[in-house]
């Protein structure tokens, strides 16, 4: 290795492959390793969960025009809704002379109050950390950096790209810098264009639908340190694709904060599962210390008849871990409770 390392400018396979001497060859791999979106295409597709059927009418409206739900994101044809007796079947009757339903449409009072809430916090803009969570983080900042003061102002939001604040556009601007620190980027396959702003964001872009994604971010005295995207389709199923803390950051238990944040939320709106690819190496991080296990190959294949638009990454294993349920009731709990009955 010494002679192969020595002589690596003058090594034509080397050259060829972006080495470079002097850096250790297993992390040149590893940081050149693009993880790649797989295609809708490639994914299996099935317009109306309820008749199973991928037929729709492009034009008009009628029995085989399809509604997408605003929140899960699941496909109902027309017909099927009023086959089944389904919510908000007068207003798609009335939609006849319209073509298209205006405004938000929601298959259930389910998904009505998950999109309520949510909506509820991004309004709230920061929260402060409960004094129960921030007690682990202090212990891992003590141990990490002995004799510093641990009174510091660490608080989380829920943001959206929809909100075109300048306080949103900072901070998700902030998230955005952390994940291409963490990460190379996460291309499309035919493209070549990096997905992680548009993810960010909640925005769409060439046949992936990210409108209905979240960023959650974790602030220490105003500058975020850990950032998480996520997205709920509805009651059944959340998912987690992509988290990360600042370089300098890391191993002071600030993520594990925010996962607690985003866990809890999870748990007031009734989210059964919470599902995440994990890399390989990175597996046994998530399935030790905080509860996930593989997700059986049947489940995942039930999951993407609903949830198509569920991210998969190449070199990857999708993970899952059912939302414990909501013990503690926090401030933030209670008022968005209280506003939303």
């Amino acid at each position: 290795m010494f002679q192969r390392e020595k002589f690596v400018e003058f090594n034509e396979n080397a050259l060829a492959a972006g080495r470079v001497s002097g850096v250790d060859p297993i992390e040149q791999i590893t940081k050149r390793c693009i993880r790649i979106v797989k295609n809708p295409e490639d994914a299996e597709v099935i317009a109306c969960v309820l008749c199973r059927g991928y037929n729709f009418r492009k034009s008009g409206f009628g029995s085989f025009t399809v509604i997408v739900c605003d929140q899960c994101e699941k496909e109902y044809h027309v017909g099927c809704l009023k086959k089944h007796n389904m919510a908000d079947l007068q207003v798609c009757t009335y939609m006849l002379f319209l073509e298209l339903p205006k405004g938000k449409w929601f298959c259930c009072m389910d998904c009505e109050r998950i999109f309520s809430a949510l909506q509820k916090l991004l309004i709230r803009g920061e929260e402060k950390i409960p004094d129960s969570l921030l007690d682990v983080m202090k212990k891992k900042h003590e141990e990490k950096v002995p004799d510093t003061p641990t009174d510091f102002d660490v608080r989380w939001r829920v943001l959206s790209g929809k909100i075109a604040s300048p306080e949103t556009r900072l901070f998700l601007s902030k998230a955005v810098a952390i994940f291409h620190d963490c990460f190379d980027p996460i291309v499309d396959s035919a493209t070549g264009r990096d997905f992680i702003p548009s993810m960010v964001y909640g925005r769409n872009i060439r046949g992936q639908d990210f409108a209905g994604m979240y960023c959650a971010v974790l602030t220490l005295n105003s500058r975020v340190v850990s950032a998480g995207i996520f997205r709920v389709f509805g009651q059944e199923i959340a998912e987690l694709p992509l988290v990360a803390t600042s370089s300098d950051n890391q191993g002071k238990g600030y993520f594990q904060v925010l996962f607690s944040c985003i866990e809890r939320l999870l748990a007031f709106l009734n989210v059964k599962w919470l599902v995440l690819p994990a890399a390989h190496e990175a597996e046994s991080i998530w399935t030790q210390k905080f509860g996930f296990e593989r997700m059986p190959v049947e489940q995942l294949s039930n999951f993407r008849k609903t949830c198509w638009q569920m991210l998969t990454f190449t070199g990857t294993s999708m993970l899952q871990k059912m939302v414990p349920p909501c013990r503690i009731i926090d401030q933030l709990v209670v008022d968005v409770a209280m506003e939303s009955s």
